[in-house]
């Protein structure tokens, strides 16, 4: 795996991107980061190219989507199966974000979102028969998100 080297300009980019990347213009980054909304254009191109941006995502409040439900689930699956199940995961309705983690017991670590614990007993059912043991549920209560400090800027600051 190779790294890029990020500038000034490419993390103002990033930073601002992950503030709010449907809300600002090219032209506002260009203008935070002292560069012209061309460029700004271009280095996200790149950055998409080089798999450092690697999709744009919509945070949804699933309590107010109808989904009361969303709940923290930790399995274990077999190390050499992991990511498989990871991804098989991810197939199962209600499941909205799948993470691996790299020790032994616990994973897995999966959110899925529900209207009734029906739901999440279905997810659940699933996760077993995929091959995940599950071994803890636990109820969301809230989630908060923040760009990347390291990508903050002087011109951010």
């Amino acid at each position: 795996m190779s790294s890029t080297v990020l500038d000034d300009v490419d993390r103002g980019v990033l930073y601002a991107l992950q503030q709010d990347a449907r809300n600002t213009t090219t032209r506002e980054i260009g203008d935070r980061v002292n560069v012209t909304a061309t460029t700004v254009s271009n280095r996200i191109a790149q950055l998409e190219a080089d798999e450092i941006i690697t999709n744009y995502y919509t945070t949804l409040d699933y309590d107010r989507a109808g989904f009361p439900l969303h709940v923290l689930i930790t399995g274990t699956a077999p190390i050499v199966e992991r990511e498989a199940l990871a991804r098989r995961a991810l197939d199962i309705p209600g499941v909205v974000n799948v993470c691996e983690l790299m020790v032994g017991q616990g994973n897995i670590r999966i959110e899925a979102v529900g209207q009734f614990n029906d739901d999440i007993t279905r997810i659940v059912t699933d996760l077993s028969e995929v091959g995940v043991s599950i071994s803890d549920e636990v109820l969301i209560r809230n989630q908060y998100y923040h760009p990347l400090a390291f990508l903050e800027t002087e011109a951010e600051i």
